[in-house]
Order: structure tokens, then sequence, then C-alpha cells
């Protein structure tokens, strides 16, 4: 039984949630001092499970009167680990109790769930009914829908597609974003995002869970697309690769049935291990839709593009192509081969960057120097890499988001994991210095992310914060040094 909450404390929050769903044993908080990163999670001396927007508004009302700090876990599904808050004090809500899908609304076009369902089961109940909802790509199987919102600056790729999301605010209030119930009392449907007010929806995407728990979320869906056309070509340079994927966001948005992603020759050495030194730059170009007339016509436009531009096929590149167009929108089957090669690739570095399209060719090839450097220092160390992943795809027609990862043997090996630790965060620090902003909001980049803001951006979040959250018990720390707790 924890000793820093007085019993009274605990009963209050079982007689809230039920007292099999609150816990002060350090035996069974335990395993929240672990996440799916080698960074870790949070330290809790009491983990509750909610399982309604109710009974977290009744659990943030309490915590707040009594300045109890609370950290919110959805998935822990984060590369670069949880919320500290305050250690050994933290009240942890896990989220995963909330995982209904609470309606496909057929007519709307749109979703509604609970935030701390898992994004592979809300896809796949949306594609039951015939629908496609945006997810990324992995951890599909691990992330939450709430995790996913606040964790992935702009939810990386989802946030078009939110409308509305229901969030208790620290001190329980209840709020319903965008056009609808919240922003008309006699309209119980929502429908529009901006409708009836400021957009206080985009306030909560990518907060890290600083400014309130997310319960619900209502999000645009769309008819599945079922016929899928790829194509893979090879260019010699980087510049003629960048101007291809120049050339296609000036005709469609890549997000997210027109997706081109280009991998460098790690990556290609994974698919093609038997194939010697790969040099070459790989783009994949994807198109989904629903008549194979209409798919065929964007692949063969995609085709002219990367032969004017001198793009090579092979047999073995169309092969790969003509796999991943029989496989159709066959998503979590492919997210499903893709962690399987992750995983055996062995500890990963994870390296990921975000960046303008503009001059990205010359950061890009300074990253990689970087990252060279640091596979010979590990080598003079005598820890062996495995294999490097590089990997990027235009999010739209400006941004370029994607990794060059490395992958160690001897996972258990605590100087190894040091190793890949600290060089995940100084690849981050090297990166933001040269204007890479991180998508992910979560553990240890959201403080790398605010180290970079400018003094304007900084005192506008902290009135935010102040206002939301006057006693700053919502994921302390994060962001901003801890006070109050």
């Amino acid at each position: 039984m924890s000793l820093i909450y007085a019993q009274d404390f605990i009963a209050a929050l079982s007689d809230i949630v039920g007292a099999q769903y609150v816990t002060a044993d350090p035996i069974a908080a335990f395993p929240y001092r672990y996440d799916a990163s080698i960074f870790g999670g949070t330290a809790a001396a009491v983990v509750v499970r909610p399982g309604s927007t109710e009974e977290v508004s009744q659990i943030l009302a309490r915590a707040n009167t009594a300045k109890v700090p609370v950290v919110i876990r959805g998935g822990g599904a984060s590369i670069y680990g949880q919320p500290r808050g305050v250690p050994e004090k933290n009240v942890l809500l896990d989220l995963t109790r909330m995982n209904r899908v609470i309606r496909i609304n057929h007519d709307s076009m749109t979703v509604t769930a609970q935030c701390g369902i898992i994004m592979g089961k809300l896809q796949s109940a949306c594609k039951k009914a015939g629908f496609y909802i945006f997810s990324p790509f992995a951890p599909l199987h691990i992330v939450s829908l709430g995790g996913w919102m606040s964790g992935a600056a702009g939810s990386a790729g989802l946030w078009p597609d939110i409308v509305s999301i229901t969030v208790v605010l620290a001190d329980g209030t209840v709020v319903k974003t965008g056009g609808g119930p919240g922003t008309n009392i006699h309209q119980p449907v929502n429908f529009n995002r901006n409708l009836g007010g400021p957009d206080f929806t985009g306030l909560f995407i990518g907060d890290g869970g600083s400014f309130g728990v997310k319960t619900e979320a209502t999000v645009r869906i769309t008819k599945f697309p079922p016929v899928l056309r790829a194509t893979i070509f090879e260019f010699d340079t980087l510049e003629k690769t960048l101007e291809l994927v120049k050339r296609h966001v000036e005709r469609v948005n890549p997000h997210p049935f027109d997706p081109v992603m280009v991998f460098g020759p790690g990556a290609m050495k994974h698919f093609m291990p038997d194939f010697g030194e790969i040099t070459n730059f790989t783009v994949q170009g994807m198109m989904q839709g629903h008549t194979a007339a209409e798919m065929d016509v964007k692949r063969d436009i995609f085709n002219a593009l990367a032969d004017e531009l001198g793009g090579t096929r092979t047999p073995v590149l169309d092969a790969m192509a003509e796999a991943m167009a029989a496989a159709g929108g066959a998503e979590s089957e492919m997210t499903m081969d893709w962690l399987a090669l992750f995983n055996a690739l062995g500890l990963t570095a994870w390296l990921p960057f975000t960046l303008p399209r503009e001059g990205f060719c010359q950061i890009y090839y300074q990253l990689l120097d970087w990252r060279t450097k640091r596979l010979e220092e590990a080598a003079k160390k005598g820890f062996v890499c495995h294999g490097t992943w590089e990997f990027f795809t235009p999010s739209d027609a400006s941004t370029l988001i994607g990794e060059m990862d490395a992958f160690f043997q001897d996972t258990e090996d605590p100087a190894v994991v040091d190793f890949a630790r600290n060089m995940m965060q100084d690849f981050q620090i090297y990166a933001h210095q040269l204007g890479s902003i991180d998508v992910y909001n979560q553990g240890l980049m959201a403080d790398l992310n605010a180290r970079y803001w400018s003094p304007g951006f900084r005192t506008l979040f902290q009135s935010i914060k102040a206002s939301l959250d006057p006693n700053n018990i919502l994921n302390p720390g994060l962001w901003t040094p801890l006070n109050n707790c």
C-alpha cells in the first residue's frame, strides 16, 4: 500500500471506478515504469483505470483539489519514454479500459471512439464497416487514439480528420470541441470541426496531455478504397529523387492515398540482402482508390514522371510492386510485416526527422554524416551494428518526414542500450540545430522540442497551461519545469 496518500484518498478513487481498478501496490505499479522505448515509463504511487469520461472527471476534480500530480498513459508506445511527472507521487491514469467504438456514423462518415482504444482495433472496426481511417504505420497495434493525438504533433497525419475531442480539464470540467454539441447544445452530432467558435480541437492536438485528458474523439472516415497500385524506381542521386517528389506533390495531395516513399541504400539492403552493395535511392509510389481504371491512370502518370527524370526499373523492383498491389489494402498485415522486420534487426536507435522540402538535400547529408561518425564510434567500442535504415516521405506539399535509424546487436547489454539512448538524444539535438522539428511530443522529446521554442511561443504555452491547469497537476514537468507539486 502506498505511504504517500492517505487511505481515504485511495478509497475515494475506489468509489469512483471500483476497487478492482485502483492499486497502490508497488508491485502492481512497477510495470508502468517501462514502455515500448528504452527511455522508460512512469514511477507511480497509485494507478487508476477509469472506464468513462465521467470517471475521469471525478478523478481529476479530486486530484486537483488535493494538488496531486496526474500522469496520463495510453498504449505506452512512445519511442522517447513516458512523462515522468513527480516520481513516486504520481497518480497514473491508465486509459486502456476506455477502448470502445461508440459509433460509426455512416451518414456523416465519422467514427466516435473512446481515446484509450488501440489504433489497430479502431482501424479494424472501421474496415469491417467498409471505411478507412488513417492510422500510424507502426506502432499500429500498441498506440492508442488518445496517445496518437497527444503525443504526435498534428497527430502525424490524423489531424485533418479529427472533428471533435472530448477533453477533461484539470479541474474536472468536460469540454467537447468542434462544431456540434460543444458549440450548439441543440445539435447532438459532431459533424464539423470549426463551426460556432475557435478551433479548440487544434489546441489539444500534440499537447502531450498537458492541457487536458482526452477521453473521446470523433474522426472523419472515408469509404475504404480497395484498389492499390504500386510502382518502384531507382535513382542515382538524391536531387533527382527530390525532383520526383516535388513534381508528385505539385499534382496531388500525397496524404493518405497517394504516398511516395523514398528508401536509402541501408533500408533496401534489408529488402534485397543478396544484391551486394546498394547505392541508389529507391522511390515507391502508391495509388489507392476505388476503381482499377482510375488507379492505372495515376500509376501511368507517376511512371512517366519518373521516366522523364531518369528513374530505372528492374525485374526485382517490378515484382515487389506487383506483390504490394496484390496485397491490396491489407494495412494491418503490412504493418505486422514491418514490425517483424524491425524486431529481427535488434536494438533500434530511432533517428527520426521532420524538415521542410526546401533545403532538404544538404541537411539530409549532414544528418547522414553525423550518423556515420556515431557508428564509427560504436565500432571502436566493440558494439555491433546490424544495419541501417534510411527513409523519408512527403506528408504534405511542404514537409518531409523520415528516419535514418541504426540497429545494434546485444540488445540486453546495458552499455549498448546506453549508447543507443544517448545516440537518439544527441541526434535530436543536432537535428534541431539544423531546423528539424520532431513530431513526437512525448517524454524526452517534449523537453527537447521545448528547448528550441521562440520566446513568444513559450509565453503563449505557459499562459494556456496556467489558465487550464493552474495547479500544474497534468503531466507536470512535460514541456515546462516542475512547480506546485
